[in-house]
């Protein structure tokens, strides 16, 4: 199983608590979990989605992640995962 982080995106003019984020995604919600708890997130952080879910994760956490062992991948690896769940997700 694989923990995944994208590349960081700006968001300075949104009024978040972060200029900056990525998104923090797993093979399984459980190592989603795990993970998100290793790097310092919190479990309300989680997004919560039959297919989407993810954690915004804030930028200045994603050189823990990367050092943690998550694969940084770009927006096409985030999409084909996406992608996958989503058909997964399709009753048969």
């Amino acid at each position: 199983m694989t923990v995944y982080v994208d590349t960081a995106r700006d968001y300075a003019d949104r009024g978040l608590r972060f200029d900056s984020y990525c998104h923090l995604l797993a093979d399984t919600r459980d190592e989603l979990h795990a993970f998100a708890a290793a790097v310092g997130m919190p479990r309300v952080a989680f997004q919560d989605h039959p297919w989407r879910w993810h954690y915004d994760l804030p930028a200045v956490l994603r050189p823990r992640a990367v050092e943690l062992g998550a694969l940084e991948v770009d927006l096409h690896a985030v999409g084909a995962l996406l992608r996958a769940r989503r058909a997964s997700a399709r009753p048969a």
